[in-house]
């Protein structure tokens, strides 16, 4: 038995925390990634925008071996849990399986939250940039960024995730990351600087 989260073997084997509905997620989202990217490279945003096309490549290609990494990690798990099926009476071997299922439990939460701070932020940025081409530099166009900001926190402090995740390493690391972005916005916003 998992002594950190109170999961034994034989709930791991009957599918507890079953990983498809989060493969179908992060699968789905690698899709959508490329996607964006194509199109922006297609079409970028227009020169009075000056940019973003690179920063939003850097950060959607974070969010693809992210959600990469999502997928290797919880196909390792589907492996993990046929050979705990197999391993009954060994306990041994079950304590170690468990061990190594709880840490990609883990990882997998980190790459998924990783992917979706990336690609959430790529949208700002590449939303933005193409605004400011097509209607100048209008302040509008800085509160969207920030609107999604506040949309995307509203759960965590109010609903079931303040309760699951309000105060972890992982959410305060993907405050930082999007303050840290929306500073980078006001300050291209007031030409002190240029996303690229």
């Amino acid at each position: 038995m998992s002594k950190k989260y109170g999961i034994s073997g034989s709930d791991y084997a009957k599918g507890v925390g079953a990983a498809g509905p989060v493969m179908t997620t992060a699968a789905a989202l690698i899709g959508a990634n490329l996607v964006v990217v194509a199109l922006a490279w297609d079409n970028p945003p227009k020169v009075g925008a000056t940019g973003g096309i690179v920063t939003i490549t850097f950060l959607m290609m974070i969010s693809f071996v992210s959600f990469t990494n999502v997928l290797h990690q919880l196909m390792r798990a589907e492996y993990l849990v046929s050979r705990l099926r197999l391993s009954e009476g060994v306990e041994e071997a079950k304590e170690k399986i468990v061990q190594e299922l709880d840490q990609i439990t883990k990882w997998a939460r980190i790459m998924h939250v990783t992917g979706l701070v990336f690609t959430m932020v790529a949208f700002w940025v590449i939303s933005y940039k193409y605004l400011i081409g097509i209607v100048g530099y209008h302040f509008i166009i800085l509160v969207l960024p920030f609107a999604l900001f506040v949309v995307i926190w509203i759960p965590k402090l109010t609903g079931i995730e303040k309760e699951v995740s309000g105060k972890s390493v992982e959410t305060i690391l993907q405050l930082v990351i999007e303050l840290i972005f929306l500073a980078l916005l006001c300050l291209d916003f007031m030409r002190l600087i240029v996303i690229f």
